[in-house]
């Protein structure tokens, strides 16, 4: 065999290897689930909340008793992939003339760090917040909110 053949065979095998492995590499790991997929795969509940003090995406001031009362901690988040969603009361209304269910609309900002929400959830939260960690369990929320004179970041963390 002619040594120009095997040379050009050498140099095609290692191309082909080259460009599988750098769109191996740079694809998402197989079965790992998408942003979407962890958020809209069953509904949320409250786990706790907190003041973040040095902005590190964690816990480090508890609010205190009764600012977040018990009748919304038992409400349910349900996002759907076509961008709406529902929050439901739980068993525990806090109003009972207020509807069981409200629906609302939602969106992932580009890069996918923060919720868009266009309607009011837990009566308070509307706007961008801020996605500090999202897993198959957690969803870990933070919103910066004013309260006489003073800035708060403060963190919801919802569970499955």
């Amino acid at each position: 065999m002619n040594k120009p053949f095997l040379t050009g065979m050498t140099l095609l095998v290692a191309l082909v290897v080259l460009i599988y492995s750098c769109s191996k590499s740079a694809s998402a790991p197989a079965g790992k689930p998408t942003n979407l997929q962890l958020l809209t795969s069953s509904a949320w509940k409250y786990d706790t909340a907190g003041i973040d003090g040095n902005n590190s995406g964690t816990i480090t001031t508890a609010i205190p008793a009764g600012v977040i009362s018990d009748c919304q901690k038992d409400n349910l988040l349900t996002f759907k992939a076509d961008s709406t969603g529902i929050e439901d009361e739980g068993p525990t209304k806090c109003k009972p003339a207020n509807p069981q269910t409200t629906s609302f609309t939602w969106s992932f900002n580009a890069a996918q760090t923060q919720i868009v929400l266009s309607d009011t959830l837990f009566s308070t939260i509307t706007g961008p917040v801020n996605i500090t960690s999202l897993t198959s369990s957690q969803l870990r929320l933070e919103k910066q909110f004013s309260y006489l004179g003073q800035n708060f970041l403060v963190a919801v963390y919802l569970k499955h």
